[in-house]
């Protein structure tokens, strides 16, 4: 979402935006009260049913606000966020600082989201790493053990022009990425995003928070003496 308002502007929007919702909301739900306020037994079926709709589109509203603010403002760097890893496991993670809790919560849960954030950046093609586990959740998942689906992946990098895999910890020579030694390297497909996209067991990709990251990181790969091997 892109905006050419001012500041002021995108709060007031919001503002207005869910008063507006929650007024049409209101109106709604109180045509199934009585002369007394009161909701009848009989109508609590339909007015339970209504107030869940209004709900989950109130959730939705939300989500674009949220979107537009911290498109507008950016996210606090002198505090932490929270971010969603795997298993529904919570990391608060400061902004742009490359430390241990960046590093696990992008290597536990959100590594597709760093390795999208440096694509848009350097051009690097995102490159999977794969367990050797099918557990045949997907369409393009195969009879061969060793095939190559989207369900085995275990963690995205990108691959840099020397063949290196970068991650949140850094480059590594192929096959020597933590956790994931002597992975068999797979080429991302837009097949292999969608899956990923899909897949409940795959966060959704917290691309505010990793986009934070991807200077610092390319600082600290700079500074690195060249790999060899």
């Amino acid at each position: 979402m892109t905006s050419n308002l001012t500041p002021v502007a995108v709060v007031h929007d919001a503002i207005a935006a869910y008063r507006a919702l929650n007024a049409r909301h209101r109106a709604a739900l109180n045509e199934y009260a009585d002369d007394d306020g009161d909701v009848p037994e009989h109508a609590m079926p339909a007015y339970d049913e209504d107030r869940f709709t209004y709900a989950l589109e109130a959730d939705d509203q939300l989500d674009a606000v949220i979107a537009e603010l911290t498109e507008t403002f950016g996210l606090p760097t002198d505090r932490p966020v929270t971010v969603l890893g795997q298993w529904h496991r919570r990391f608060e993670v400061t902004p742009g600082r490359l430390d241990d809790a960046a590093r696990e919560a992008f290597t536990r849960g959100q590594c597709h989201a760093l390795a999208l954030a440096l694509n848009e950046v350097t051009g690097w093609p995102t490159t999977a790493l794969l367990t050797s586990e099918c557990f045949g959740i997907d369409s393009l998942c195969g009879d061969d053990p060793h095939d190559e689906c989207p369900c085995r992946i275990g963690h995205v990098v990108v691959t840099r022009p020397d063949g290196a895999h970068v991650d949140i910890s850094g480059a590594h020579i192929p096959g020597t990425v933590p956790d994931c030694e002597d992975a068999p390297a797979l080429a991302m497909t837009e097949a292999h995003w969608q899956a990923i996209r899909t897949t409940p067991t795959w966060r959704d990709a917290d691309m505010p928070v990793a986009r934070t990251f991807v200077r610092p990181l390319l600082a600290q790969l700079d500074a690195a003496p060249a790999l060899v091997g």
